[in-house]
């Protein structure tokens, strides 16, 4: 596999911002906890992106805002990106990441779907990247973003990436 698995802002503050985005991570993680181990167990990266700070989209009163969602299956041979904006390439270090890796591929996983989930994968193409979006992998403040996102862009399944 010659692919990144970018992970994106699944973070407490962002996981209890909406009921509708509560749900949709807990649809979801399942899906994004099987990729991470798939990665992994074939010895390609995965990446997770976290977004420092607070801003309109996020929960302050919450115990470890900054954490990532409990359930999410991390490990310490991941890698962190920070970043304090939307696009998750914009002032960070996700290309540089992705690439020193020696992958020209992300597969993202990751919320919010049609927020940073696609700015991120809107500005892979900018930089010679190749983007998919892990379908059942993406969660949203409301499930028809997650078919609307699903709908535009590139979509690949865990059965696509196994071996």
């Amino acid at each position: 596999m010659d692919a990144a698995l970018v992970v994106i802002d699944v973070q407490n503050k962002f996981y209890r911002v909406t009921e509708g985005l509560e749900a949709s991570v807990d649809r979801h993680i399942g899906t994004m906890n099987d990729a991470m181990e798939l990665f992994r167990s074939n010895g390609s990266p995965v990446i997770r992106v976290q977004f420092d700070g607070l801003n309109d989209c996020t929960a302050n009163d919450i115990e470890d805002p900054e954490g990532f969602v409990p359930g999410l299956a991390c490990a310490d041979t991941d890698i962190i990106v920070h970043k304090g904006f939307m696009n998750s390439f914009r002032e960070s270090e996700l290309e540089k990441a992705i690439k020193d890796t020696g992958c020209r591929c992300m597969v993202l996983v990751g919320l919010v779907a049609h927020l940073c989930v696609l700015a991120t994968y809107f500005r892979a193409f900018d930089i010679d990247l190749e983007p998919w979006i892990l379908k059942g992998g993406i969660a949203a403040t409301d499930e028809g973003n997650v078919d609307h996102v699903e709908a535009i862009c590139r979509v690949v399944s865990l059965d696509d990436l196994r071996p």
